[in-house]
Formats: structure tokens, C-alpha cells, sequence
């Protein structure tokens, strides 16, 4: 993250013979920014397209448009009735006991639309998003791939995949369809299959030195500390909040009412996890008072800008109440076209000081090299969440000598136990990725399943 893929990808249209007409895909929040990188360094102009319901449009407007910007979400829309039969039909063969194989539902709408204009190249951006094969998105894209196969493809991610390796297998068929042409070989080779009472589980990693030779064939793989010697090294600190009595009575209630149900046995599993949410956001109230002092502490004696990361819109809420005077704000819910405003404002305005941004948002393709700490006070859903995030500083216009990644906890919470998870998880990409043992990204099977693992680990807890 924050080597330039963006630009590397719009030099590559301008560069390369026969590239364009061009498909860029990518994340709501990145068009505009695309667009904008594509025009600078480019003689091309782009379209933006928006909306889910597809228009017909002439090869005129291809020809004064060659660069056309489409987002994940919109790519393509399922027929519901067949999806209704789809269903109906698995429905009838458990019933029965008979083996059911899964037909994959075709998706229309805009993939069907570009499919018609023969694109010279796709470039996909953060493809991570299209890890989950079943997904619109993930399906629509290999429609697209697959229908334009003499299409030049280029798949672009400092984390091409975000929890288990079974997730890499979309983004590998499309680059390379006759290496990794059958999906349940690939899980069986690569993604340590465990046998259970209900089946196959594949949440782990094998062969990994084997994975990394076959991709290393067709992937460029460039690390900070190999390109970027001029960059500042980043630095993480995990701060405990000193929390009242009181304040901290706001998260023992919940998580002794979470012990007692698991003890009883009144909560099944489904249960269990989705009270992990209700931990987490009582961890950040019990907390809040601790965090805006910390975060006032450091306006007041670093005088620096700082970007603040968090999960929830009611953290996000009162984040903003408390220091609305000095900061801008991001989340899901900020319009595409208002997303570079924000960040302009906060790079170039010297009376904003804060950055308050969803995680999930505001993690990727922003630029806010202005700030030299990122400060995390509540937890995303995977390790490379948390370093796509720490990167939107860690980055090329960085001119501080070091960068700090802040993780604001409660200490012996839930806090805890997600930490140890986002550590394990982030190990096994690295293997794969870059063939070596990293240093986790905390000093310190499904991800609500490992939190819970750990949870119960802590609290000693064997049910």
C-alpha cells in the first residue's frame, strides 16, 4: 500500500499500444480519484458510471470516452425468479437426501453492457472485493473476464485477499484460468483441509512455498522496504485507556451477562458471535471518555494533524460532536463525489487538525500524508483492514521522520482477543504473499469465530 499502484496503472494505458477502450473497477469511494489519475497522467478522457440499470451506449461515445470507471457494487443484478428456482431446487434436494450441485446463477445488468465493447484491458483495483465466489460482484467480474478473454488483466491490491486463502482462488482463476482452473483442488491443495462431521473445512494455509512460486509468476509484488528506502519507518503502539470505575462498569455488565449465558448454556453459537458486537461497542463506551482525552491530548501537545479510525456510525457520531470544529469526516454513507473534498480539506486546510473515518471507507485509496500518526479506537474485521488503513499515511509524500499506527484498547476486554486474532490471521497472508514470516501486525476458520475462541480461551470458558 501507498507505492503508486494507481499511477502505475493509468501510466500503463498511456504507455502500452492498444489499451484502451479500458475497464477500471473499483470501490465507490476510489472513482473519482481514478479519474482524476487517469486524466493527469493520460491523454484519456473517463466515464463514470453510476446507477445499477445499464444504458445502451454507441461506440461514439466509447471512441470520446476510452477509459470508462465502474464500482464493484454496480456491476451486475440477479434475476430474481431464478434465483427463486435456484433455491427451490436445492430446497427439494436436501429434503431429500439426494446431492445437490450448486448452479451458478447468471448475473445481467452492466456486465452484460460491457461485455458488448470488447475492452482492451480490465484493471480491477482492490480485489479483495471480489473474494467470495458466490457474490455478485465476484460472479460479474468473471462473466466479464471470461467473455473477454484476449482483454488485458490487471488485478491490483496491497492485499488481494483479506482472511483465508481459499479467498484468493476468484482473483487467481481470472489471471490465470488454466493454472487454477478447478476451485475444490486448489482448496484441497492449498487451504489445509481439516474433515469434520459436516464436511470439508478449508480456513487454513498449505503447500505455501509451492502457492507463492505459481503466483510469483504472474504477480509483481513490490514492499515498502524495497522501493520506498527514502520512507519513514512505521512504528505500532498499543496504549491501554486508564477508564473510571464507573466507565469500566459499562463493559463488565455486558461481558458478565456474555460469561453467565455461555456457562448456562443459553446461548447457542449463532448467539454467542453475535453478541461479540454488543462487546465491542461497550468496550469503545466504557472507554470514550479516555479516548477524546487522549485524542485532545495529542491536538494540544504534538500540534499535529492526526487520523482517526473507527467502526461504528455512533462512534463516528460522537467523535465528530466533540471535534467537529477542527476535523472532516468520512464513512460508508459519504457520497462519491464528495470523498475528495474531504480529504483536500483536511491535507490542505491548516485550521483542520482531524481526520474521523470508517475503516472500511476511508481504508483504502486516500491519500493523507498530511497526518504522520494514524490512531485506532475501534477494531476492523481483518489485519489487512488495519494496514490498508495505517497506509493512508504510510505513504509516497510522507516527509515525517516516522509514522505512528496508535491502537487505543481496554485492557482484558474483547479488545484483547481480537487483537491476538487479527495476529494470526495476518501471518498466513504474509506467507503466501511475500514467501517469509513477517512480523505479525500486533506486537501483542471465521473471524467472530476465532474472536470467540479467544474469548473463551481468556475467560477460561469450555463451552
Amino acid at each position: 500500500m501507498g507505492l503508486g499502484k494507481t499511477v502505475q496503472g493509468a501510466v500503463y494505458l498511456a504507455l502500452k499500444k492498444n489499451s484502451v477502450p479500458a475497464l477500471i473497477v473499483c470501490p465507490a469511494s476510489l472513482k473519482m480519484n481514478w479519474s482524476r489519475e487517469i486524466e493527469k497522467w493520460t491523454n484519456y478522457q473517463t466515464y463514470i458510471v453510476d446507477g445499477r440499470n445499464p444504458q445502451q451506449l454507441t461506440q461514439e461515445f466509447v471512441n470520446k470516452y476510452p477509459v470508462w470507471i465502474i464500482n464493484y457494487d454496480i456491476l451486475g443484478i440477479e434475476d430474481k425468479k431464478e434465483k427463486e428456482a435456484e433455491m427451490e431446487r436445492r430446497k427439494r434436494a436436501k429434503a431429500m437426501g439426494h446431492p445437490c450441485k450448486k448452479k451458478t446463477i447468471k448475473v445481467n445488468g452492466w456486465c452484460d453492457e460491457l461485455i458488448k465493447h470488447n475492452f482492451k484491458t480490465i484493471i480491477a483495483d482492490e480485489v479483495q472485493y471480489i473474494a467470495e465466489p458466490e457474490t455478485i460482484r465476484a460472479r460479474a467480474m468473471t462473466q466479464i473476464a471470461t467473455a473477454l478473454p484476449e482483454s488485458k488483466k490487471l488485478f491490483i491490491s496491497g492485499t488481494p485477499y483479506e482472511t483465508k486463502t481459499a479467498q484468493f482462488y476468484t482473483c487467481l482463476s481470472i489471471l490465470a484460468p488454466l493454472e487454477f482452473n478447478n476451485r475444490y483442488r486448489f482448496l484441497m491443495r492449498y487451504c489445509d483441509p481439516v474433515k469434520t462431521f459436516f464436511g470439508w473445512k478449508f480456513d487454513g494455509l498449505s503447500n505455501a512455498e509451492e502457492l507463492h512460486a505459481k503466483i510469483s509468476r504472474f504477480m509483481i509484488r513490490r514492499l515498502k522496504k524495497d522501493v520506498l528506502t527514502q520512507l519513514p519507518p512505521k512504528i505500532r503502539a498499543v496504549v491501554p485507556m486508564q477508564v473510571s470505575p464507573a466507565d469500566r462498569k459499562i463493559y463488565d455488565e455486558v461481558d458478565w451477562q456474555f460469561e453467565q449465558d455461555i456457562m448456562d448454556g443459553t446461548k447457542d453459537k449463532s448467539a454467542q458471535l453475535g453478541h461479540i458486537a454488543h462487546l465491542k461497542q461497550a468496550s469503545y463506551k466504557a472507554k470514550e471518555k479516555a479516548v477524546i482525552k487522549w485524542i485532545k491530548d495529542y491536538l494540544t501537545f504534538q500540534n499535529q494533524k492526526l487520523v482517526v479510525f473507527i467502526y461504528h456510525h455512533s462512534t463516528y457520531d460522537a467523535l465528530m460532536q466533540e471535534f467537529g470544529y477542527c476535523s472532516v469526516g468520512l464513512t460508508g454513507s459519504t457520497a462519491p463525489n464528495e470523498r475528495q473534498a474531504v480529504v483536500d480539506k483536511f491535507q490542505n486546510d491548516d485550521k483542520t487538525f482531524l481526520f474521523i473515518g470508517q475503516i472500511k471507507a476511508s481504508g483504502v485509496g486516500l491519500t493523507l500524508t498530511k497526518a504522520s500518526a494514524t490512531c485506532f479506537v475501534e477494531f476492523g474485521s481483518t489485519a489487512p483492514q488495519h494496514e490498508q488503513a495505517e497506509d493512508r499515511v504510510h505513504r509516497i509524500g510522507q516527509t515525517a521522520d516516522s509514522v505512528m499506527a496508535y491502537y487505543l484498547i481496554l485492557e482484558n476486554s474483547i479488545e484483547q482477543d481480537i487483537m491476538k486474532t487479527l495476529e494470526r490471521r495476518n501471518k498466513d497472508l504474509k506467507k503466501v504473499m511475500n514467501n517469509e514470516d513477517e512480523a505479525s501486525l500486533f506486537n501483542a476458520g471465521d473471524m467472530q469465530e476465532a474472536i470467540l475462541a479467544e474469548y473463551k480461551k481468556r475467560k477460561n470458558l469450555k463451552k
